[in-house]
């Protein structure tokens, strides 16, 4: 069964990483909100500050995309990009079909940093 998705973000300073907790379901209300959220958490980053964080992304919870929001996700992949992260780790329980969907996604908007764990 799906659950209303929901997400946290913390930026860690000590670290550099920025911490990311992605459940459930999006819908489009979701991804508005997720937005909003990671632009106001690294409103303060440079580009050059970027470079020097690792994007820790647990995706342990989140459901398979559907494919009304892949596109959504491919735009978050870009929204990274934009910003400048040249790593980015996402974290997924074994999905064959969740793995495949993130590299693809990965490839298609040129994020050749992208590492998935599966757990």
């Amino acid at each position: 069964m799906e659950e209303k998705g929901c997400f946290d973000i913390k930026v860690n300073r000590s670290s550099k990483t920025i911490d990311m907790l992605i459940e459930g379901t999006f819908d489009p209300a979701t991804v508005a909100e997720f937005v909003t959220d990671y632009r106001n958490k690294v409103a303060y980053l440079s580009i050059a500050d970027a470079k020097q964080f690792k994007l820790i992304i647990d995706c342990k919870n989140m459901d398979v995309l559907t494919q009304e929001m892949i596109p959504y996700m491919e735009n978050s992949f870009r929204l990274y990009q934009e910003l400048g992260f040249d790593r980015i780790i996402i974290i997924i329980p074994r999905s064959p079909v969740l793995r495949m969907q993130l590299n693809r996604m990965a490839k298609r908007t040129s994020f050749p940093n992208a590492i998935i764990v599966e757990i």
